[in-house]
């Protein structure tokens, strides 16, 4: 029995290779930084105690328009507004986390937290419309990204490391899925 492939996910099939390297990046990435936010958290950048925060604000702004990009490339208006919609939100998010060097975890805390819970949460009502292949992984990503949210939301830790290193761990869980959902598309599809 043939597996049904919605069109929001159709870029996935065009080329798998290249989400599997952009995951695996992302992974990379968000681990790196994650370990050094808990082996470093009080590091200096820029001229100021910000720690990791001013690099995951890089990330999180390549991953944007990386993602727009995808948007871009897409062949279906799902794809594209899926894509587009998410590349945006990072390409903000990354932005005014770079720029927010200056500030306190206070004053980054609800930027952070509307984030990380939009994207959990967008996450999670995305699965209940479309079918996707293997949506465990992307239940988890999502589940992990609201209880980060929910930690910097009630201050646990209040530092700005622990922002950081949330943001890190989300930047790896979604590069996880990338690489899931492009293997698990590559192996139901029918070989031409």
């Amino acid at each position: 029995m043939k597996s049904k492939i919605t069109s929001e996910l159709i870029q996935f099939t065009a080329n798998p290779r290249w989400y599997t390297i952009l995951g695996s990046a992302m992974i990379f990435l968000g681990v790196v930084i994650a370990a050094l936010s808990l082996s470093s958290p009080n590091v200096h950048m820029f001229g100021v105690y910000a720690s990791w925060f001013p690099v995951i604000g890089i990330v999180v702004l390549l991953v944007g328009v990386f993602r727009c990009i995808d948007g871009l490339a897409s062949e279906t208006a799902q794809g594209y507004l899926f894509n587009m919609q998410g590349g945006i939100l990072d390409i903000v998010v990354g932005f005014l986390v770079f720029f927010s060097n200056n500030a306190t975890a206070n004053n980054v805390n609800l930027l952070v937290v509307g984030y990380l819970l939009t994207q959990g949460i967008y996450r999670n009502v995305l699965l209940s419309f479309a079918e996707i292949p293997n949506p465990i992984s992307n239940r988890v990503t999502g589940l992990v990204s609201i209880i980060l949210g929910i930690m910097v939301w009630i201050n646990w830790p209040t530092s700005m490391w622990f922002i950081a290193f949330s943001l890190s761990v989300d930047i790896s869980f979604r590069g996880w899925v990338l690489i899931v959902m492009a293997s698990s598309l590559k192996t139901k599809l029918p070989n031409d």
